[in-house]
């Protein structure tokens, strides 16, 4: 290991480059297709917010503005990390930032993780950051990949997006089911709390849809995170994803079959984390597929609420579907917010919620 970086030898090097091309690829079209989605077993369709038919303003008076990692932002919305590294990812990531940065969501990168022995794979975010140079990016790395880094090696994952904040996502389920995965998480809690102190700029831990019970949540206090997604069961299901990655007939697809409802549900997590003494901010992602979803989550506590497929689905198309769709979600907010006589995100999180 040499700063911060996993060394790979020269003849190996075009072997590893692609296969994870092609396991980033696999993944984006893996994630389009509906038997990979949990959709249903996130439980916002059995939360009903309470209809306010005197809301006593105007649709206008509606303002979705929020703070969230110290930063005054337009709206509570985030563009969640999906991909990177690949061909097909440098024109997504371009339409991502662009899109984010027109209507002022938080975006969150793919993976940084090509970084760590391709230092060429930064160029994708310096082209991202031309497209769009007001967008607020958060870096991404995954826990098992952060354990094996120093300091200085993730310090250049901030550096080469001017990153507002760094992701480190968790996905145990994912890694010990990818046939090439790395489910090397001892140590990780550590880990967290050197980074937490020792970076300039906010930490968030992410799930990647199986949720977060009450101890990991309780797990995460003085750690120093300044923020925690629970992204929980009910959007894509990275289990099953990496179970149609894997060879007919073999161990790893036969248990992601076993393992392909595993996860708690995102209302779960976040009523658990509701509901707790935290010391960190709570974001939820997991099965938003609406602004109804969204301000169900907001109601629930997550300050951010963060949408991957249906913007992957609409970025594929072209970055005016992207913007259209996304326009989409904030309008759909709103009206959930007038109706139930919310002017502010943080009046929604003190409606009363039915089930």
């Amino acid at each position: 290991m040499i700063a911060g970086t996993v060394q790979v030898s020269s003849d190996q090097a075009p072997l590893v480059d692609r296969q994870f091309e092609s396991r980033k690829a696999d993944h984006i079209r893996l994630s389009l297709d509906e038997s990979n989605q949990s959709l249903g077993l996130s439980g916002f369709d059995q939360i009903q917010l309470i209809h306010n038919a005197f809301p006593e303003m105007d649709l206008a008076d509606v303002s979705l503005s929020t703070r969230s990692l110290g930063l005054d932002l337009p709206t509570p919305f985030l563009l969640s990390s999906m991909t990177a590294g690949h061909a097909e990812g440098v024109d997504l990531n371009r339409r991502f930032a662009k899109g984010a940065a027109q209507r002022g969501w938080l975006m969150g990168v793919g993976s940084q993780r090509k970084e760590l022995f391709d230092p060429e794979a930064a160029k994708e975010w310096a082209d991202v950051r031309k497209s769009a140079p007001n967008v607020r990016l958060l870096g991404n790395i995954g826990l098992s990949q952060l354990i094996q880094i120093d300091l200085d090696g993730v310090k250049a994952l901030v550096d080469s997006l001017e990153a507002v904040g760094m992701i480190v996502h968790l996905n145990p389920l994912q890694e010990a089911l990818q046939p090439e995965g790395t489910p090397q998480f001892r140590n990780g809690l550590h880990k967290l709390e050197q980074i937490s102190k020792a970076l300039s700029i906010p930490v968030i831990v992410k799930e990647t849809g199986c949720g977060l019970s009450e101890d990991s949540l309780v797990a995460l206090k003085n750690t120093g995170v300044t923020a925690v997604d629970v992204s929980g069961l009910g959007g894509t299901h990275w289990g099953r994803i990496e179970g149609g990655r894997s060879v007919e007939g073999s161990r790893h697809r036969r248990a992601a079959n076993v393992f392909r409802n595993w996860g708690i549900p995102t209302v779960v997590s976040l009523s658990v984390a509701r509901d707790l003494d935290l010391d960190y901010e709570v974001w939820g992602s997991g099965g938003v597929r609406s602004g109804l979803d969204a301000a169900k989550a907001l109601a629930l506590g997550a300050r951010i609420v963060g949408v991957a497929q249906p913007m992957l689905k609409a970025a594929l198309e072209s970055e005016e579907a992207l913007v259209t769709v996304m326009e989409d979600f904030e309008f759909e907010l709103k009206v959930a917010m007038f109706c139930t006589g919310s002017k502010s995100v943080t009046e929604l999180a003190n409606v009363k919620v039915g089930l």
